[in-house]
C-alpha cells in the first residue's frame, strides 16, 4: 500500500468523458466501499487511512445508488468521525451496524446485499486507485442528477399549468442543473512557456485590452480600466476597502452598471443587501449616466424617489423605459448567503457562458460563509483561503474580481482617517493575494463642513502600476461615482 499521492497529470473534462463505456456506477460503488472496509478493518497504516479520510470528505450519500451501500457509507462516516486508528473495527463490524442501521431505515430486504459488498474483493487496493476513479465516477454521477431535474422539470411542464410553481421552481431547476454541470469543468492551463510569451509580445495588441471604468482617475491608475479577458493584466483580485458608510457598495454598484451598460456582463454577490436593494440602487445609477451622456442632468431617479414611489411624469417614461435595458440583462445579482465554493461554481459557468463576462463584484469579503474565526482556525486563516481562492478564480477565469472589505476601527482614533494596509483585517493574506488595494474615505463623514460629495481613493497597493490618491465625487442617493468634472446635483 503507498501513501495517497495521485502524481497523474490533471486530465481534461473531454478526456474524461472519453473514456466513460458505459453509465453504470456498480463497480465503483462495490470497489470504494470494499476497499474502505479492507483499509479499516484490516492492518492499514495510519498515513494510508488519513489519505482515505481526505479522499472520503469528497463524498456524500448521493454518490451511492442503493440503500445497502448508502448504508455502508454512514456507518464509515461515523467511523471516520474518529480521529485516531485505535477506533477503527474489527472485521465484520462494519457490515454488522450497517445491517443495524438497514433495519431502523426499513430497508430490512437489503441485508442479504451487505455482506457481498463488505467482504467482496476489491480491484482498488491502492490509494492512488481510488483516487483515479473519483473523477469519472462524479460525471456519471451528474448524469444521474441531471436526468433527475430534467424529470422534475418535464412533470412540471407535463402538469395543469401553474404560474407560480413554474416561476418557482424551473429557474431553481435550471440553476442548479447549470451548477452540477459547471462543476465538471477541468480547466486547462494554456502555454506560459517563454515562447509563447515572445510571440504574445511580438503580435499585435489586442483590441479593448482594458475595459473603461467610467473613473478617468480610476483607469489611469489601474492600467486603463478593467482588464478584458484578452489583456496582459487581466485576472487581478482589487480589493477596495474602508470604514462602514464610505461608500464601497456605492462604488462597485457605479463601476457594475457602468460596465454592464457599456460592455457586457457582470456578476454582484451581495451579501449584505437583497438583490432588491441592488436593483433598486443600480436602477439609479444607470438614471444618472443616461442624464449626465445627455448633457442634462435634471431630475434624476434618486433612491428618495424610489423608496417613496413618488416619479415625475419624465421620471416613470424613463423607468418604464429600463425594463429592457442591456445592463438589465447583463447585470447578475447573487444575494443568498454565499460560500467560496459557491461564488466560485457560480462564476466559472458565468465565464463559459457569458463571454463578455467583464467583472465580479463581491460585497463584502468578511461576510463570506467560513470568514470568521473559528475552532480550527483564526480569522485571519480562514480570511486567507477566501481570499486565495478568489485570486486564483480571477487567474483561472482572466476576469478581475473586484472584493470590498472591511478595516478595523483603529482608523477612527488617528487624525488622519484614511485607511492604510496595516488597518486591513488579517492584513498580511489580503495585501499578499490582491494585485490592487484601494481605501475609500468621505471626509464629510467624519467633519460635516466638508463637501458631501468629495471621495478620495487610495490606491495603497498597485502591481502594475503607481500609487497615489485620487480625487473623485460619489452622490449617495443616486449610487454613482464618477470624475469631478461632472455636474453634480445639490439636495
Amino acid at each position: 500500500m503507498t501513501k495517497g499521492t495521485n502524481a497523474q497529470p490533471q486530465k481534461t473534462l473531454e478526456d474524461l468523458l472519453s473514456g466513460i463505456k458505459t453509465w453504470d456506477t456498480d463497480e465503483f460503488e462495490i470497489s470504494f466501499l470494499s476497499t474502505i472496509c479492507f483499509l479499516l478493518e484490516g492492518d492499514a497504516k495510519e498515513d494510508d487511512v488519513q489519505a482515505l479520510m481526505r479522499i472520503f470528505t469528497v463524498l456524500d450519500e448521493n454518490w451511492f445508488s442503493q440503500p445497502h451501500r448508502k448504508a455502508i457509507f454512514f456507518v464509515v462516516k461515523r467511523v471516520f468521525s474518529g480521529t485516531s486508528k485505535s477506533q477503527f473495527l474489527l472485521p465484520g463490524s462494519i457490515g454488522m451496524m450497517a445491517i443495524q442501521m438497514l433495519r431502523l431505515r426499513g430497508h430490512d430486504q437489503e441485508c442479504e446485499f451487505v455482506e457481498s459488498v463488505t467482504s467482496s474483493p476489491s480491484i482498488f487496493y491502492s490509494i492512488e486507485s481510488l483516487e483515479s476513479i473519483l473523477p469519472v465516477w462524479r460525471i456519471k454521477l451528474v448524469r444521474r442528477e441531471m436526468i433527475s431535474s430534467s424529470e422534475q422539470m418535464l412533470d412540471i411542464f407535463n402538469d395543469q399549468p401553474d404560474v407560480s410553481i413554474i416561476l418557482d421552481k424551473v429557474p431553481k431547476l435550471i440553476e442548479a442543473q447549470q451548477e452540477t454541470w459547471s462543476n465538471l469543468s477541468v480547466s486547462t492551463k494554456k502555454a506560459d512557456d517563454w515562447n509563447s510569451s515572445v510571440d504574445e509580445l511580438l503580435s499585435p495588441l489586442p483590441e479593448n485590452v482594458a475595459i473603461s471604468t467610467g473613473l478617468r482617475v480610476l483607469d489611469d491608475a489601474i492600467q486603463g480600466g478593467i482588464a478584458s479577458r484578452n489583456s496582459p493584466y487581466s485576472g487581478r483580485l482589487i480589493v477596495v476597502a474602508a470604514r462602514p458608510a464610505m461608500g464601497k457598495s456605492t462604488i462597485a454598484i457605479s463601476l457594475a452598471t457602468q460596465l454592464a451598460d457599456s460592455h457586457g456582463d457582470v456578476a454582484f454577490f451581495s451579501l449584505e443587501m437583497s438583490r432588491r436593494q441592488i436593483q433598486y440602487k443600480a436602477i439609479s445609477c444607470y438614471d444618472y449616466m443616461n442624464l449626465s451622456m445627455s448633457k442634462n442632468l435634471t431630475n434624476p431617479i434618486r433612491s428618495n424617489n424610489l423608496r417613496l414611489r413618488s416619479y415625475t411624469a419624465d421620471q416613470r417614461q424613463r423607468l418604464e423605459g429600463y425594463r429592457d435595458s442591456p445592463f438589465v440583462k447583463r447585470f447578475h445579482i447573487y444575494d443568498s448567503a454565499e460560500s467560496i465554493n459557491t461564488i466560485s461554481t457560480k462564476v466559472a459557468l458565468l465565464a463559459k457562458t457569458r463571454p463578455k463576462l467583464s467583472a465580479v463584484f463581491v460585497d463584502y469579503l468578511q461576510l463570506i460563509e467560513g470568514c470568521s474565526g473559528d475552532a480550527n482556525n483564526t480569522e485571519a486563516s480562514n480570511i486567507g483561503h477566501v481570499t486565495r481562492a478568489l485570486k486564483q478564480l480571477a487567474v483561472r477565469t482572466g476576469i478581475d474580481i473586484f472584493l470590498l472589505s472591511q478595516v478595523n476601527r483603529g482608523v477612527e482614533s488617528r487624525n488622519d482617517k484614511m485607511p492604510t494596509l496595516s488597518d486591513l483585517r488579517a492584513s498580511g493574506r489580503i495585501e499578499e493575494d490582491a494585485d490592487i488595494v484601494m481605501f475609500l474615505l468621505r471626509p464629510c463623514y467624519y467633519d460635516p463642513q466638508k463637501d458631501p460629495y468629495e471621495l478620495a481613493i487610495s490606491v495603497a497597493k498597485n502591481r502594475h502600476g503607481t500609487c497615489g490618491i485620487l480625487q473623485c465625487a460619489i452622490d449617495l442617493q443616486s449610487s454613482i461615482v464618477f470624475d469631478e468634472t461632472l455636474r453634480r446635483i445639490d439636495g
